[in-house]
């Protein structure tokens, strides 16, 4: 096993359980949360967060990913960094509270106003961290990084639930959101030994805002073209429709959170090492895209399947989830390999490029979504969320698929033709899941379960399946899984006889 290997491998496990265990405590809480608050309040947040997170990517400037990225990085840079980014998250802090009772106004959600004037708090808490997180993330120290991630998680979900418990509404939501980043914010300083100093340089400040400014431009591209359907829902369709639309979408999130981002957040330290290697680039590359279209396939396939007994447990009213959904399951498909192109150009300073390039899809994403928006003002909710879904499903597909994957190619030389390679496998083994699950629904054989009993049933059938077939196919998860038996089976496995004597008399010597 060479460095780079073993490097890789252990990195992708602390990064793995960083958002697998914050993902399924967070999947369980939006389920009690949706559950318990219904389709109305869940999107009249969405619109709120929505609305905080494009000022999250101005916040950052780029200057996270700038220190990663960097090669020689000086304790000026650190220094400088932090007290920028203080005074921009003050500012932009403000800027939320402010313009509160515009964005408010233009969604026509009254109670909107109240809710972001809160949540502008989380723009100060979030830009404290950054300096922290972007030195943990270089070190690649995933293991403390995944203790932090994990307990925010944990603490906010319990604060959120109780409170919608209690009847809150949808302040359960902003407590869960307030007390998740708090956590953060004082687990990164606690974790990190790096302070700021009551200093600052010029000099290397203009270092650093000379690649994070383009990298700002680009993760705000990043973000419209991603976000431009929950951002601008609100003003043509309701709360209801966007609570419904948002759900489904936060499915398809967690599902990348879980498989892809592991893949995305140690991707850019990974390939920035080896930047003046084009040899090492393409290796590495590889190995991300081709682990992403190993797991992330499979699991949209598995969640697309189970779609009507998700949305079943929540209740009756977010019945009309279900085909939105699937439909933005198969978005999620591009969405995986796009994650990628971000930490790629970074790796290869071309923030610059990559800003164009996001600019003019974020163009296209949000004429899209205002076409949709605009065509569907007046139908009924169901043909609102479904047409969104299926505008962004084309979209991904058809148009930043292949987009993303010409760009890797351009960069790292990392051909097309060799990534599509390893996608039939997992693919395959998807869709037979598919396949399963959809001929137990219609035989009728779960029409007699209440709706927990059936989501067991299909998630079980649905994995069992793909998880089965991908191993019987693929080499790589053969050996993924091989590993996992000799985790969960070598604490178990009895100690070979003798062993214990032989122990004792080494200790007596």
């Amino acid at each position: 096993m060479t460095e780079s290997t073993s490097v890789f491998g252990h990195a992708l496990k602390w990064a793995t359980v960083m958002t697998t265990g914050t993902r399924a405590v967070s999947t369980g809480v939006t389920f009690l949360l949706a559950a318990l608050l219904g389709p109305s309040d869940f999107g009249l947040f969405s619109v709120a967060l929505v609305y905080v997170s494009l000022v999250y990517v101005l916040l950052e400037q780029g200057f996270k990913t700038a220190i990663i990225q960097r090669e020689q990085l000086e304790p000026e840079h650190l220094d400088s960094a932090f007290w920028l980014n203080l005074g921009w998250c003050l500012l932009l802090g403000a800027f939320v509270f402010l313009s509160a009772g515009w964005w408010a106004e233009v969604n026509n959600m009254a109670e909107l106003e109240s809710v972001l004037e809160v949540l502008s708090l989380l723009v100060v808490i979030e830009g404290l961290g950054i300096v922290q997180t972007a030195l943990l993330q270089r070190s690649l120290a995933f293991k403390r990084l995944a203790l932090r991630s994990n307990l925010g998680a944990v603490l906010g979900g319990a604060v959120g639930v109780s409170l919608a418990l209690a009847g809150a509404g949808v302040w359960a939501l902003v407590a869960q959101q307030l007390v998740l980043e708090a956590t953060l914010m004082v687990m990164v300083w606690t974790l990190s030994s790096w302070r700021p100093h009551l200093r600052f340089s010029r000099l290397h400040s203009r270092q650093l805002l000379g690649f994070s400014v383009n990298v700002m431009a680009a993760n705000l591209a990043a973000f419209v073209g991603r976000r431009a359907d929950a951002l601008l829902m609100g003003i043509f369709f309701g709360p209801v429709a966007v609570g419904l639309y948002r759900l489904a979408d936060r499915f398809v999130d967690v599902v990348l959170d879980v498989t892809m981002r592991p893949v995305g957040v140690l991707s850019l330290p990974l390939l920035s090492r080896h930047q003046s290697d084009p040899e090492l680039l393409r290796e590495t590359a590889l190995k991300c895209l081709r682990t992403t279209v190993l797991i992330a396939v499979p699991g949209l396939l598995v969640v697309l399947a189970t779609s009507n007994e998700l949305v079943a447990v929540l209740g009756d009213e977010w019945e009309e989830a279900a085909v939105p959904l699937e439909l933005l399951c198969l978005a999620g498909l591009g969405k995986a390999v796009g994650l990628l192109t971000g930490p790629v150009l970074f790796a290869v300073s071309r923030p610059r490029f990559r800003a164009v390039m996001l600019w003019a899809i974020a163009g296209v994403s949000t004429v899209a979504v205002l076409v949709v928006g605009q065509l569907l003002r007046s139908a009924g909710v169901e043909e609102q969320v479904v047409g969104m879904s299926l505008s962004r499903a084309l979209l991904f597909l058809i148009l930043l698929l292949p987009v993303n994957l010409a760009i890797i190619q351009h960069f790292t030389g990392l051909e097309a033709r060799v990534v599509l390679r390893y996608l039939p496998a997992p693919f395959l083994s998807g869709l037979a899941g598919v396949a399963v699950v959809f001929a137990v629904r219609a035989s009728g054989a779960l029409d007699s379960f209440s709706p927990f009993p059936a989501l067991i049933v299909t998630a079980a059938l649905a994995s069992l399946t793909t998880g089965s077939l991908l191993i019987a196919l693929d080499e790589t998860a053969r050996r993924y899984a091989r590993r996992l038996a000799g985790l969960v089976w070598s604490p178990l496995a009895p100690e070979p006889r003798g062993s214990i004597k032989a122990g004792r008399r080494r200790g007596e010597g």
